[in-house]
């Protein structure tokens, strides 16, 4: 394990970090500034409380931290500049850092409410899979975290992203859960782990490049971590806010199909009785919602 980023922290003499990783690190920053930018996977074998954030705000600092050691360009690092919950956050600061701060790091967290794979035809994931076609000109490192990698669509799963580092947690001798191990996926790997794994979502049916002894970290916020928890809080609810609000206009619009516009005499009769594909397109016309047959099926 080596210590990273000395001089940002010398009270606690920066923070550990895996000596294998830092090692993978070091090859990205060897190449950014040859018009590369990069995409790293954080995931947690679909489980939420292992650490991934931690791990990617640790990735993150140290990426900064190198940018202006090696090469003397101050990037932001700060939970406002360059932390995100959410896919239309995301699209503004990529750009931001892209025109203002070349090589900055964006930590997209939560990424999975807007990269699932079922639900590529939705504005919001078309809106982010649309930025990461484009945002390579931009020379910055994306980091996306997400409990699951199997959900992600392919192009992000296996072209888009460098590496995965898939967390996960083990238990002691006292059947006590303990942190910060993570698992290493080259492109290569990670290609084969998506192929092989993605119908049983299995984590152990390709080996990673680490071998058997997994990759460590510990615990350490580079930002204040009151604050990051109070931001990662405020957007969940958010996102809450917003869900029940999509709910509550399917709601509406059903009991309006339902109701109201078989009411309506100037509808011919035979058009007010739908097929489930019917009513999934006269729902998206009357909330502007994509809904899909299945769903309303359910």
């Amino acid at each position: 394990m080596a210590r990273v980023c000395i001089d940002w922290f010398p009270k606690t003499n920066g923070f550990y970090m895996d000596d294998r990783l830092k090692l993978q690190i070091d090859v990205l920053l060897k190449n950014i500034k040859n018009d590369w930018d990069f995409t790293i996977l954080i995931t947690g074998q679909g489980e939420v409380r292992v650490g991934k954030s931690m791990l990617a705000l640790q990735v993150g600092c140290y990426w900064t931290y190198e940018i202006w050691k090696r090469y003397k360009i101050k990037c932001p690092f700060n939970l406002e500049e360059n932390l995100v919950f959410e896919g239309s956050k995301l699209i503004k600061v990529g750009n931001t850092l892209g025109m203002n701060h070349k090589y900055s790091c964006v930590i997209f967290d939560e990424a999975g409410a807007d990269l699932e794979g079922r639900k590529v035809m939705s504005g919001s994931t078309q809106d982010v899979l649309d930025y990461f076609r484009e945002c390579g000109q931009y020379n910055l490192l994306n980091i996306l975290v997400l409990p699951e990698y199997f959900d992600l669509p392919k192009g992000i799963a296996l072209t888009r992203s460098i590496f995965l580092l898939d967390v996960s947690y083990t238990a002691d001798e006292n059947a006590i859960f303990k942190r910060g191990y993570f698992r290493f996926f080259s492109r290569r790997s990670k290609k084969w782990l998506y192929l092989k794994g993605k119908r049983d979502l299995n984590y152990s049916c390709v080996k990673s490049d680490f071998g058997k002894l997994d990759g460590r970290f510990y615990k350490f916020y580079p930002v204040n971590e009151e604050e990051y928890r109070k931001a990662k809080q405020e957007a969940l609810k958010k996102r809450e806010s917003k869900r029940k609000n999509k709910f509550m206009m399917q709601r509406d619009a059903c009991v309006y199909l339902l109701c109201g516009e078989r009411q309506d005499k100037s509808i011919p009769v035979k058009e007010k009785i739908m097929t489930q594909q019917q009513l999934s397109i006269r729902l998206e016309q009357l909330t502007g919602i994509s809904i899909e047959r299945n769903t309303l099926s359910d």
